[in-house]
């Protein structure tokens, strides 16, 4: 190394610690183009460490950090960290962080093409704690990124395979999307009793409609058409905008055909005016039912359809309930939320989105109907019912 590439590159290393970033990187990029073999190992971390910072740590520019992993891979080896972390890797955390974005950019195959960079038996699998809250291990963020990929380029035997081993990490902060993967998979598979049972798993922390679909379709290939109903409608009835539940409406459609073919004849309709609305494909075999059916061909108001079939979604979910009465006995502060005292003298905790009257009878002692529901109470992590469906005693 000659003198000047020597004090060169100790002056970068002088402007890195007195966080003259700029400059130190200024350095180091003309040296590593014409001077790779005077870089120290020092040299090549104190880089790295500002290219990563600079540019990748809380970047959002897809081709920045791309470009910018290139180089910090160029600069460093990946590093043992599985027996425990004294120091980061930045170039662990580059691949880790450039693999998100990928994934984010739906370049599904880059993503596999990119996890190659790394020996997963490197990563650590321990779990960090910050401020009483853990946050995922490096190689479990390595896991959910890598089989997110893999089900999106329908990789089912990987990404099962790779689920059940994300499974089995020592310190796993979050299950639900391996087991999202799993049940997934499992379906591909004809595994269907298996892709319940993961499911429901899910549901009892996570109730959300796709969830509840999922579990349908599963029971329909099953040939459970009884339960495949049940939960079908379970998601119609979940929050959630009317378009995403398009294919829940067709499944209904398809179950219902034989006992209730007006009912099929709307939740076609419903698909047909959602589609139509959205500019969505229309199959032509959709169309032609509309049009024998002599309805209106372009009728985008969806969710006037929506609102005619919640008392026939309804008046399955709680076939095998009696009506409770009660009143609300009291509203929590922030509005959102409180109890109703059933006539059977017990207490049912309900949310504001479960009324369906008019927000000025939403008060204290209003007379109300409504059915049970058990929910999970997230603070205590357990199943508890809930008031919903709730309606004033006009």
């Amino acid at each position: 190394m000659d003198a000047v590439t020597k004090e060169k590159l100790k002056l970068a290393q002088r402007f890195k610690k007195e966080n003259k970033i700029d400059e130190a990187e200024e350095i180091y990029r003309e040296y590593w183009e014409t001077s790779q073999e005077d870089f120290s190992e020092f040299d090549k971390t104190t880089f790295s460490w500002i290219l990563y910072n600079k540019y990748i740590k809380n970047n959002e520019d897809i081709d920045e950090i791309l470009e910018t992993t290139e180089l910090i891979t160029e600069l460093k080896k990946q590093e043992d960290q599985s027996k425990g972390i004294k120091y980061p890797c930045p170039y662990t955390l580059s691949v880790i962080k450039l693999l998100e974005y990928l994934n984010k950019n739906n370049d599904f195959e880059d993503v596999l093409i990119w996890a190659e960079m790394l020996n997963p038996n490197y990563l650590s699998a321990k779990a960090s704690d910050f401020n009483g809250r853990k946050y995922p291990s490096p190689k479990e963020k390595y896991y959910s990124q890598v089989t997110k990929a893999l089900l999106k380029l329908d990789e089912i035997d990987r990404c099962y395979e790779m689920s059940k081993e994300a499974l089995e990490l020592e310190e796993l902060t979050e299950d639900i999307w391996f087991k999202w993967r799993l049940a997934k998979c499992a379906n591909e598979l004809g595994e269907y009793d298996e892709a319940i049972g993961y499911l429901k798993e899910i549901m009892a922390r996570k109730p959300d409609w796709y969830i509840k679909a999922e579990i349908a379709n599963s029971y329909y290939f099953n040939g459970d058409f009884d339960n495949a109903l049940s939960y079908a409608i379970d998601a119609a009835l979940t929050p959630a905008p009317s378009e995403s539940k398009v294919n829940v409406y067709s499944l209904i459609a398809d179950l219902v055909e034989d006992e209730y073919p007006e009912e099929a004849l709307q939740h076609r309709y419903l698909e047909y005016s959602i589609r139509l609305n959205k500019e969505w494909n229309i199959e032509d075999r959709l169309t032609e039912k509309i049009k024998e059916a002599g309805l209106d061909t372009e009728n985008t108001e969806y969710w006037k359809i929506e609102k005619e079939l919640k008392p026939f979604w309804n008046s399955f979910k709680y076939k095998d309930q009696d009506l409770k009465y009660g009143i609300i006995s009291s509203i929590f502060s922030h509005g959102k939320s409180g109890f109703i005292e059933g006539e059977d003298g017990k207490s049912y905790y309900f949310v504001k989105y479960d009324f369906k009257g008019r927000n000025e009878d939403f008060k204290e002692y209003t007379s109300v109907s409504f059915y049970i529901e058990e929910r999970l109470d997230k603070k205590k992590g357990v199943m508890k019912p809930n008031a919903v469906n709730i309606n004033t005693m006009d």
